[in-house]
């Protein structure tokens, strides 16, 4: 699984690249039009109004460091 951070209208959220409708596979998808992932902050979910926000890719980018090891455990 891959972790990603996306623009979500003037903030950025952490997404998975894992499509929710699809089956798992090692393939990266060809896009991501369709509905994916995003963390809560202690889980992954279909629902966008649960993804934590962000005000910069930089902190985005900062918390999946910091807290990578929690996001791959948690499917």
């Amino acid at each position: 699984m891959g972790i990603l951070t996306r623009r979500q209208g003037e903030s950025f959220v952490i997404t998975s690249d894992r499509i929710a409708q699809e089956p798992q596979t090692k393939r990266a998808p060809a896009r991501l039009n369709g509905v994916y992932q995003v963390w809560t902050g202690a889980h992954w979910s279909t629902n966008v109004d649960e993804a934590m926000n962000f005000a910069s890719l930089d902190e985005a980018d900062e918390y999946v460091r910091a807290n990578y090891a929690q996001m791959i455990g948690t499917s």
